[in-house]
């Protein structure tokens, strides 16, 4: 990290902007631009398959290519191509379309519609003109736009940010992650904008902007970014809070808090400052830490996140600071009562810390949200034992048991214990839920003829045109892993419940994911390439539940290796669940059978049926005994589970 300077992407684009800017006025600047296209990409790339091109289709190709090597070598040909000297950025967070992403903003050489309708490329010029020029954008060109065929809301937002980044932010799927209200429903949001158009993007922008006064939208973008990206370099934001003072030289000295802004970085003063600075504990605070400035007694100035202590190696040097992410940059006074005169970098005492809170209170919202959400990333990662089977002997209420903690693990409350240790302690809610009720849980059947295709990924066949065309298709399995490894996921848990788990081969239905249950978050390599890609990876927060009949021994064993990534919890009857007497009192006779008659081959906790059969009242228990629990017993004597003596009994059970 030490080695980026945040926002270097900024100047970059613009300079590019303003190269294609220059030729925006000339009749033939389609093909003029594909010339710059010629001298950026390499031959067969998509952009320069036809005669032509657009902004917006170069600018985001050209941020498709973000991986350091790409941008070293395709950053350096944008620049020699335009003729500019602007320097390569170090800073690659902006957006970056993925590189199986259509890139381009036509479709088969053609600017139209979904309507088919031809808009051809002027409404994409006249769009990125005002963007550049930072002139307001006509609402009708906006809407052309982005009616164009593989054009939508996120695609047009993430170029329009690219070319103006102060006014424009994409609105892709990181952004309902970001802690604010009233945009946490990204679809309702995109749904809005792709209504009404500009308006209602602009509204979405303007409320940003008033959950972070003063900051650029760049600079929410890169915290919406490092909050949320599952890279090592995910920033963490901690409980520790700095305080620190404008005035780096002293309070006799000159504010510097302007300089704090326009560097994104803070400081203190030396040897000859007041008080110098050898009292600073300036290698105290770490990347994450919250840090609060202060504007002398009785105002503040704003609150940042660490994002590196430059004092941590070596100390202070003048030419040493602290970069911060800015979450706030707006003077506030202090209403009831002043803060002693101070200057430095310490860590905020409660009294400090009570001020900013009382005058920043939305930006501790913020905080204290960010925090919340990685909380529960964190039980995620610590959470070891993700894969459990819940076992037992038919009617234990095996399936509902699995409803229950999935319903607990997708709940908002945190989680301050493992998944088994909420089972051991009882914590899991005695409710009724059903599988509508969890919208982030699955629940699906296995059975003998159950394949890996079925689970994973297989080919399916489709027809276009009166062609067969062969394509991979994710299933359940995979449907869900990559769902929940979406950085806007990482805080939610995904559940998949399989019932009946083992009436499948599981060793030929999980294939190469045995690996991948135990070793989460890496990626494996699958039978199937999915959109070019046959990687797969199971991430920390996707939990694997299965129920597993004990009683039914025609189905298939769960070998050693399987057993070894699951944690089986039994699911014994539980007597206290049958509360009236008539079914109390069957339910005894029937526990009576199995301790009596039970086959020597048979475990009979494996085997004894479970409460769920004796629940409900006396008509519905006629009904139940004379359906259910006979006919079950009776296949139980047959299979020689239950000896013969006891089909007398059997028969002679009644309510």
């Amino acid at each position: 990290m030490d080695n980026i300077t945040y926002y270097d992407w900024v100047p970059f684009f613009q300079a590019i902007c303003q190269g294609i800017a220059a030729l925006s006025g000339l009749e033939n600047r389609d093909e003029l631009l594909l010339e710059k296209a010629r001298l950026t990409f390499e031959p067969g790339d998509p952009i320069l398959r036809f005669t032509f091109t657009d902004p917006f289709s170069y600018l985001y190709a050209l941020a498709q290519r973000n991986t350091a090597k790409q941008s070293d070598l395709y950053f350096e040909r944008a620049r020699a191509a335009f003729g500019v000297a602007v320097a390569i950025p170090t800073d690659l967070i902006f957006p970056t379309p993925q590189p199986n992403a259509l890139s381009l903003f036509y479709d088969a050489g053609r600017y139209h519609d979904n309507n088919d309708t031809v808009i051809g490329s002027g409404p994409v010029w006249e769009l990125f003109s005002s963007l550049q020029s930072r002139e307001p954008v006509d609402s009708a060109v906006f809407l052309r736009v982005l009616s164009l065929k593989n054009v939508g809301v996120v695609k047009l937002t993430q170029v329009m940010f690219l070319v103006d980044p102060e006014n424009y932010i994409p609105f892709d799927t990181r952004m309902n992650s970001l802690p604010v209200p009233d945009l946490a429903n990204l679809k309702l949001t995109l749904a809005k904008i792709s209504e009404t158009g500009l308006t209602a993007y602009l509204e979405a922008i303007k409320e940003l902007r008033r959950w972070f006064l003063g900051c650029k939208l760049y600079e929410i973008n890169l915290l919406n970014w490092l909050i949320n990206t599952n890279l090592p370099d995910r920033l963490m934001v901690e409980k520790s809070f700095a305080v620190i003072s404008s005035y780096a030289d002293g309070q006799k000295n000159s504010d510097q808090f302007d300089d704090f802004v326009e560097e994104n970085a803070v400081w203190t003063g030396g040897p000859a400052s007041q008080n110098g600075h050898r009292v600073y504990p300036l290698d105290e605070f770490y990347r994450g830490d919250i840090l609060l400035v202060r504007r002398g007694t009785a105002w503040l100035g704003g609150i940042g996140i660490v994002l590196h202590n430059g004092y941590l190696a070596g100390g202070w040097d003048e030419d040493k600071n602290i970069q911060i992410l800015w979450l706030i940059k707006q003077d506030r006074k202090i209403s009831d009562t002043k803060l002693g005169q101070w200057d430095g970098f310490v860590e905020a005492t409660a009294k400090t810390l009570g001020c900013f809170r009382d005058v920043y209170p939305e930006t501790f919202q913020i905080i204290d949200q960010i925090r919340q959400k990685q909380r529960k990333i964190m039980n995620h990662r610590l959470n070891k034992q993700k894969n459990i089977i819940l076992s037992g002997p038919p009617g234990t209420g095996k399936t509902r048991k699995a409803l229950q903690i999935a319903q607990w693990l997708t709940s908002d409350e945190d989680k301050s214990v493992s998944l088994l240790q909420a089972i051991n302690d009882g914590l899991i809610p005695n409710s009724d839920p059903n599988i509508e009720q969890i919208p982030e849980a699955e629940l699906i059947q296995f059975h003998p003829s159950y394949t890996y295709e079925d689970f994973v990924r297989g080919i399916v066949t489709v027809t276009d045109q009166e062609k067969l065309i062969y394509r991979v298709e994710n299933r359940v399995l995979a449907k869900m892993a990559m769902e929940a490894s979406k950085p806007e996921n990482s805080d939610k848990a995904y559940v998949l419940i399989i019932d009946e788990i083992n009436r499948a081969n599981l060793s030929s239905v999980l294939g190469e994911l045995i690996y991948a249950l135990e070793y989460r978050g890496r990626t494996v390599e699958t039978l199937y390439a999915y959109n070019g890609d046959a990687g797969l990876n199971l991430p920390d927060n996707l939990y694997i539940i299965g129920t597993m009949n004990t009683a039914d021994r025609s189905i298939g064993h769960v070998d050693y290796a399987i057993r070894r990534r699951f944690a089986f919890v039994p699911v014994p009857p539980d007597a206290i669940a049958v509360t009236t007497a008539g079914g109390r009192k069957l339910y005894d006779e029937v526990q009576a059978l199995f301790d009596k008659h039970t086959s020597q081959e048979f475990d009979r906790a494996d085997v004894r049926i479970g409460h769920s059969y004796f629940l409900g009242e006396q008509a519905g228990l006629d009904m139940r005994l004379k359906y259910e629990i006979k006919p079950i017993l009776l296949e139980y004597v047959r299979d020689g589970i239950l000896l013969e003596p006891a089909k007398a009994l059997i028969e002679n059970l009644h309510v």
